[in-house]
């Protein structure tokens, strides 16, 4: 029967409020391995994989609020700085200014990837080419010579025809020896301490230029946003249990042993906060009254 005078309310707010309490002071000293063991995560994932029209009803319900969502973000006009603030956005530019350095095997990686190869060497090929042009050496040389007018031009503008035939093949081939070297040397360039103040400030420039932008003109295309939830529910219906295994035991081999306690004071957190406790009786009051 549920209680209807004050001194009742009273009474079952404080016995949920304990009840509340007991069960966060239990949970919080488990360890996940006790809580929820390996053989029963996998199984779990096993069955949940296994139920077909239950990803085809979590795949309707994932469109139909990502949309709402992106409906959302698009009617958006402020920018994020605008909605952090000028304060929490001056200490993230000053945190993004402090990052000392950047990972010597990343930039590596990306400078040596073959994008960043083709774009380099398409630099390179078009400064050494326009600068043979604008310097028109075949011409100033010509123009030198006791040639009279016509025939001297006739001349150059031959040799510079033959000159754009044999420059571009030559240039390839210098380039494509040359540009594994010019990305070892971009990258010395990247990781060098001297240079850390000079990306330092290229970093805050373009995480400012990205927070100063409003919100809607950062949220990817549709057809990107859709393409992606496709291909999550793709692999959703193609992945097995045995897949994802090794990922899971990755997972308890890290935190298996551990207890929420182990992260954080849960106890100091709610003592810390007395709305929060409020809110924790509160919530489990109506949950306990409700099923009773």
């Amino acid at each position: 029967m549920m209680p209807t005078s004050a001194s009742s309310e009273s009474s079952s707010s404080s016995s949920s409020s304990v009840s509340a309490r007991e069960v966060i002071n239990w949970i919080k000293a488990e360890q996940l391995e006790s809580l929820l063991p390996k053989a029963d995560t996998l199984q779990i994932i096993a069955e949940l994989l296994s139920d077909a029209a239950l990803i085809d009803d979590s795949e309707a319900l994932v469109i139909e609020n990502s949309e709402k969502i992106e409906r959302k973000l698009q009617s958006e006009t402020r920018s994020i700085s605008s909605i952090i603030g000028s304060d929490a956005t001056d200490r993230i530019l000053a945190s993004v200014e402090n990052i000392d350095g950047y990972d010597p095997d990343a930039v590596r990686a990306f400078l040596g990837s073959e994008a960043v190869n083709k774009l380099l060497a398409q630099i390179l090929y078009d400064g050494i080419y326009n600068f043979f042009q604008t310097i028109d050496v075949f011409g100033n040389i010509i123009g030198q010579l006791p040639i009279i007018g016509p025939l001297r031009n006739k001349i150059r503008d031959d040799a510079k025809r033959n000159l754009d035939r044999t420059v571009g093949p030559l240039i390839q081939t210098f380039l494509r020896s040359y540009t594994k070297t010019a990305v070892l040397e971009a990258a010395e360039f990247v990781l060098s301490p001297s240079n850390r103040k000079v990306f330092a400030g290229a970093n805050v420039k373009l995480v400012k230029n990205v927070l100063d932008r409003p919100l809607n003109t950062l949220i990817p295309p549709s057809d990107m946003t859709a393409s992606l939830r496709n291909d999550l529910f793709d692999y959703v219906r193609r992945v097995k249990v045995e897949d994802v295994e090794e990922y899971v035991t990755f997972c308890y081999d890290i935190v298996g042993d551990k207890a929420v306690d182990d992260v954080f004071n849960v106890n100091r957190v709610i003592d810390a906060s007395p709305t929060l406790g409020k809110t924790i009786d509160r919530i489990w009051s109506r949950a306990t009254v409700h099923n009773e």
